[in-house]
C-alpha cells in the first residue's frame, strides 16, 4: 500500500521521536485535571505526544457517555484512555493490548491511579481474551495505511495496511451489547484505509456522532476525529 510524500514524512518523525526510555510525565487533560506521574515505560508510545491526548481530553469532557458503564480499553498502549474512564465514573475497565510491554505499563498506570477494583488486564490480539458484552468499546487503532515492521513496537501501534480494522469491525458486534457505542479516534492525514468514517458502515454499523478539531501535539498537527459508532 502506497504512502503519500506527506505520510511518509508523518511516519519518519514518529519513529524518530517515539524511541525512549522509562518515564514520568503529568498529562494535562483540561478542565483543572492532571494526570500526575503517568507512566510511560520503553517500548510503548508517548500518549501525550500523539492524537491520544486530544482523545484523553474529549472523553474527560464527555463522561456522560461512559458514567456507571463497562468499558473496554482495546489496543490500549499505556492504558491512558481507559484510566481516563476509570476515573471519571466507568463502573468496569477491561484493557487488552497484543503487546507485552503495553500491558506492562498498563498495569502499572492501574495501580498508581488506584483504579483496580474495577479493572482487569490482558493481553491478546484484539478480542482474543475478552469475555463478555461491553456499553462501551474504545479503540485507538493504527492510523498510517502500511503493512510495517510487526516486530517493532512504533509499526506496530501506528501503521496498518486495513485488515486490522476489517477484522474489529467484523468481531466488535459480538462484544457490544444493543444500544452500546463504539469510540475510535482519528487522524484526517492518515488517509480512508483506516478511518472509522469510511469503514464502520462496510459492516453494518452507522456513524451516531462525530466531533473534528485541529490539533497541535509534538507528534500530530492537522486535523483530528472522534467518532462514536453503533450498530445500525
Amino acid at each position: 500500500m502506497e504512502l503519500n510524500e506527506e505520510q511518509k514524512k508523518q511516519i519518519a518523525f514518529q519513529t524518530a521521536k517515539l524511541r525512549h526510555g522509562n518515564y514520568k510525565t503529568n498529562i494535562d487533560l483540561g478542565e483543572g485535571v492532571v494526570l500526575q506521574d503517568f507512566v510511560v515505560q520503553e517500548n510503548t508510545l508517548a500518549p501525550e505526544k500523539m492524537t491520544a491526548l486530544y482523545f484523553a481530553r474529549w472523553l474527560l469532557a464527555n463522561k456522560k457517555i461512559y458514567k456507571n458503564k463497562e468499558v473496554l480499553d482495546l489496543g490500549c498502549g499505556s492504558g491512558i484512555q481507559g484510566i481516563v474512564m476509570g476515573l471519571n465514573g466507568a463502573k468496569k475497565v477491561v484493557f487488552s493490548d497484543i503487546a507485552k510491554p503495553s500491558v506492562e505499563n498498563t498495569l502499572l498506570n492501574v495501580k498508581h491511579f488506584g483504579i483496580e477494583e474495577k479493572s482487569t488486564v490482558l493481553q491478546g490480539d484484539l478480542f482474543e481474551k475478552v469475555n463478555g458484552k461491553f456499553d462501551i468499546i474504545e479503540f485507538n487503532h493504527p492510523f498510517f495505511p502500511d503493512v510495517g515492521d510487526k516486530s517493532d513496537f512504533i509499526s506496530l501501534a501506528t501503521r496498518d495496511d486495513g485488515k486490522l480494522i476489517r477484522r474489529f469491525f467484523e468481531k466488535a458486534k459480538d462484544y457490544l451489547k444493543l444500544s452500546g457505542k463504539i469510540i475510535m479516534p482519528f487522524f484526517e492525514k492518515a488517509g480512508p484505509t483506516n478511518n472509522p468514517l469510511v469503514q464502520a458502515p462496510k459492516y453494518g454499523y452507522q456513524i451516531f456522532e462525530s466531533f473534528s478539531e485541529n490539533i497541535e501535539t509534538e507528534l500530530h498537527a492537522g486535523k483530528a476525529s472522534v467518532y462514536v459508532i453503533g450498530l445500525k
